[in-house]
């Protein structure tokens, strides 16, 4: 999550706590100095209290005693990547950094050189990340990506969700995001790949991307550059303006897409839906990716109508009653988690 490693001073004067969450935030910095590593074992073995409470502030996570008894291991040598956002330990350290996302902790073996976080948002979160790169990453509504940096590439996993790439030009090491079974080295340019269940779809906003097939489940440390003056079989270029949908073994589609049409699709990015004359399943399906509540269409004969409008993203209430009123539709609240949308019945 941090994308440097500037070291958190320690003062006298914190309480125990107080000095716990900062050693939380200098190891979420990804990798510890030599001299850090003794600062640090030195500090847990000043007062039985310290490992107590650093275990209070972590105990959201419930391999914490295994991971306390690998960094407290002489022989150890793990990087360590944690997302403090244990509330309300680190809530003012979250407002700080403008941050909102799901609490990840990985411990990560990694060779000299590499640079390996993840990153998450739950439903309804954006996440916006720069790189010590310079490039960007805009995570939509529940994602998660696995980084690896090195000198030589950058490697981005797309495990669920979508997110938007502003990739910074750097012709030495090559910026591959992997998703499913496709991979996707930009060629200076700015992306969105979205894995749904049925696909991996990827669009271009700006400059040009290649896509490639590959298997499933490839470590991301086998990934190799991919070679964009030859051409395979299910390669595919993708320029500005350009959409392609993958299914497994089948030829990937490639669309144009209209200015217009990729401002919707982009909308997510300003906190925004917009929808011109879609489907209203493919309404409430899309709507649903950003609730924590699920809406339902029990009749298929509504399925079929069409919608416009423009949204907040997250309120539900407000789609809703546009639907009620456009359809002459009710609205039942079936449990704490579902909505079910029926027709009105005439009185």
């Amino acid at each position: 999550m941090n994308s440097s490693n500037k070291v958190v001073p320690l003062h006298t004067s914190n309480s125990i706590d107080d000095e716990a969450s900062l050693w939380l935030v200098r190891l979420d910095n990804g990798s510890l100095s030599r001299q850090a590593k003794k600062d640090f074992k030195a500090w847990l073995a000043v007062d039985k209290r310290h490992l107590v409470a650093l275990k209070a502030m972590a105990d959201v996570w419930n391999d914490m005693d295994e991971v306390l008894s690998m960094i407290t291991d002489e022989g150890s040598s793990e990087n360590i990547s944690l997302w403090p956002i244990l509330t309300p330990v680190f809530k003012p350290l979250m407002l700080a950094a403008s941050v909102s996302f799901l609490a990840v902790l990985l411990w990560l073996t990694v060779p000299e050189g590499v640079q390996k976080n993840s990153y998450a948002t739950v439903i309804g979160q954006q996440l916006d990340t720069t790189f010590a790169d310079g490039s960007i990453i805009h995570l939509n509504t529940n994602t998660v990506i696995e980084t690896e940096f090195s000198k030589d590439k950058r490697i981005i996993k797309l495990i669920q969700g979508e997110a938007l790439f502003d990739v910074a030009h750097d012709p030495n090491r090559p910026f591959i995001v992997y998703a499913g079974d496709r991979l996707v080295q930009a060629i200076g340019t700015k992306f969105v790949v979205h894995i749904k269940s049925e696909n991996i779809q990827v669009t271009v906003t700006d400059g040009k991307v290649k896509m490639s097939k590959v298997a499933t489940d490839t470590p991301l440390s086998d990934i190799k550059e991919l070679n964009n003056t030859i051409a395979q079989a299910d390669d595919v270029f993708i320029v500005k303006g350009e959409k392609v949908i993958a299914n497994n073994n089948q030829t990937p589609i490639l669309t144009h897409i209209k200015t217009e049409n990729l401002q919707r699709e982009l909308s997510w990015l300003d906190g925004k839906l917009i929808f011109d004359n879609e489907t209203l399943f493919d309404v409430i399906e899309e709507i649903n990716r950003y609730l924590d509540i699920t809406i339902v269409l029990k009749d298929p004969s509504l399925h079929a109508l069409r919608m416009s409008g423009r949204f907040d993203l997250g309120d539900s209430e407000a789609l809703i009653e546009a639907i009620e009123l456009s359809f002459n539709i009710q609205s039942q609240r079936i449990d704490s988690n579902k909505i079910l949308l029926t027709k009105k019945i005439k009185t």
